[in-house]
């Protein structure tokens, strides 16, 4: 099965982290994010990434999300497990679906995103039977 579309940042609050180990010139921070999906799922999520950037700007992220959507005409809650980055302007994470309720097929699914322009981003899980 595969399931594909695009979701849309509708907010993004991050935050620097103060910590007592220093990164020469990168930084630590963590960003709780909403999203609206759109294609074969479709629904809202709410997410938090822990992230570390390098001097250049570029970011590495792991992170949870949980999205309420509709699959396959059935309401579900999905939990997303993400390892990610950002390099070049172009966000892309690798991310698997570690739960859902009700227990849904999609459990085990990965998927991967990569961000196009304004705050959209194109997303892709399947599941192999």
């Amino acid at each position: 099965m595969k399931w594909q579309g695009e979701f849309q940042i509708t907010d993004w609050q991050e935050q620097t982290r103060e910590s007592e180990h220093s990164l020469e010139g990168g930084k630590l921070a963590t960003a709780q994010v909403k999203q609206l999906y759109k294609g074969d799922v479709i629904g809202s999520s709410e997410l938090q990434y822990c992230m570390v950037y390098d001097d250049k700007g570029n970011a590495y992220f792991s992170g949870s999300e949980v999205l309420k959507a509709q699959l396959n005409g059935q309401e579900a809650i999905l939990v997303l497990s993400h390892q990610g980055k950002f390099s070049q302007g172009v966000a892309s994470s690798e991310f698997e679906v570690v739960a859902s309720e009700p227990s849904h097929a999609i459990e085990g699914a990965r998927g991967h995103f990569t961000s196009a322009e304004n705050g959209t981003a194109l997303y892709c899980i399947e599941k192999n039977n």
